[in-house]
């Protein structure tokens, strides 16, 4: 199936919401770890993981890591390969993964930034991410002598989905508003973080989102780079208006403790929220 005009909306708008966060929010802290067996096979490549998930990928952000290899053995110039050197195949941004062609023995470990919110699409119903779906903290502590497998979510976290839409005739000679409802459910470790992240993009109303194509989507098939470096203000400064998606509106809800009191929730130390995204564009279909 080739991709169509609402799959590019949804990876775009994942991408400039994780952008947006970054960037207004600051919302990464700057580590480094040993990377350890995640006991499993990657497309054949030998799978390590460290004990954080996700890394940031975009070089936009000011004082981020942006992690371009590991080092095998030691902390040497001599010990560092870069992705593509054998025997490191990739690095996967996404799981906090990296790929090797062959079973490696000696100490790896690299530096990188490890955002304050990983942000996922996902397809699951709002009940099951809030109250049923077992969801783990992040660890805030190096002291970890595992990596973490790509099943494994972690909070905090944002949570994309697709709420529906439709297209309205706009003009003759098939000129259409398409009107989309985008919904992030944000899991914060504190009230402070998830006010933060709810206020940063209560003002993006009224703002566009950049439509990226499928050729200058950064990220191949491990989650690596495709071209090695990632810049989304780069990546969009010359998009056009036609492929821009306006953001009409906005809308922030909150869960009260008497409400939730009543609920099998399994994350009681989770701090939620959902925002609500009106996303619309006048375009030939």
């Amino acid at each position: 199936m080739k991709t169509q005009y609402e799959n590019r909306v949804m990876s775009s708008f994942m991408l400039w919401f994780d952008h947006t966060l970054l960037d207004k929010g600051e919302a990464f802290t700057n580590h480094g770890s040993n990377f350890y067996d995640v006991n499993g096979i990657y497309y054949n490549y030998y799978a390590y993981g460290a004990p954080f998930k996700q890394f940031v990928t975009d070089s936009s952000i000011t004082d981020a890591e942006i992690m371009s290899g590991v080092y095998i053995g030691g902390n040497a110039v001599s010990d560092f390969k870069k992705t593509g050197e054998s025997p490191l195949v990739d690095i996967n941004f996404s799981q906090g993964q990296v790929y090797f062609s062959a079973e490696e023995s000696s100490t790896i470990s690299g530096n990188y930034s490890v955002k304050d919110f990983n942000v996922y699409l996902t397809a699951n119903a709002e009940q099951e991410l809030l109250f049923e779906n077992k969801i783990d903290l992040r660890p805030n502590t190096s002291q970890i002598v595992t990596g973490l497998a790509s099943e494994v979510a972690t909070y905090p976290a944002v949570f994309i989905k697709n709420n529906g839409g439709e297209n309205v005739p706009f003009a003759f000679g098939g000129l259409d508003q398409t009107r989309i409802s985008l919904r992030a459910v944000v899991l914060a470790d504190s009230q402070f973080n998830l006010d933060a992240v709810c206020s940063i993009f209560k003002d993006r109303t009224r703002t566009v989102v950049p439509i990226i194509s499928d050729e200058n989507y950064p990220f191949n098939a491990l989650g690596g780079l495709k071209t090695g470096v990632y810049n989304y203000e780069d990546l969009t400064k010359d998009i056009g208006h036609d492929n821009e998606i306006y953001i009409a509106d906005v809308d922030v809800s909150r869960f009260s403790l008497g409400y939730m009191e009543n609920l099998k929730n399994t994350n009681p130390d989770v701090f939620k929220a959902i925002i609500d995204f009106e996303l619309g564009a006048v375009r030939e279909t």
